[in-house]
């Protein structure tokens, strides 16, 4: 009697072959996907000056962070001067700051601003790593109106 051996057989070897395949074939498809992913992010994206403009509904204002770039982990003073559309001081406004690092899910800050003179509010914001952040401005609680800018943070 003669046995005849076929290649194609079932084996637990050619399983094992036909499993390490799969996963190769996944694994170099994710990392070939995860790298198009990287080439296609924004990588224009900068931090705006230590002054920016901005409008707003009820006129203007002027956002300047004190010792620009800010310092990661330490308090950074952030200065607004809030006008009307007249250009008169805007007293007596509720101003709340929330960071936010681009890219991360987590490390938030929030803080508000007091005014410390007509029109003039100062608050002092921590951004918890270095790189580049987010910074969105809510005007007496109207969240339909946020404005933002970005800034840098460094060591």
């Amino acid at each position: 009697m003669t046995e005849t051996i076929n290649s194609s057989d079932n084996t637990p070897h050619n399983h094992s072959k036909s499993r390490m395949s799969w996963v190769l074939f996944i694994v170099t498809s994710l990392a070939v996907m995860a790298i198009v992913v990287l080439m296609l992010r924004p990588q224009s994206i900068s931090a705006d000056a230590a002054i920016t403009i901005h409008s707003h509904t009820n006129g203007q204002l002027e956002w300047t962070i004190v010792d620009y770039p800010a310092t990661v982990l330490a308090n950074n003073t952030f200065q607004l001067i809030l006008t009307d559309a007249a250009g008169n001081p805007l007293e007596g406004a509720q101003l709340d700051i929330k960071l936010e690092m681009i890219g991360m899910v987590c490390g938030d800050f929030d803080f508000s601003l007091t005014e410390t003179a007509p029109g003039f509010y100062s608050g002092e914001g921590v951004p918890l790593m270095p790189g580049l952040w987010k910074a969105s401005l809510i005007i007496d609680g109207d969240r339909d109106s946020i404005i933002t800018r970005t800034l840098k943070a460094v060591y």
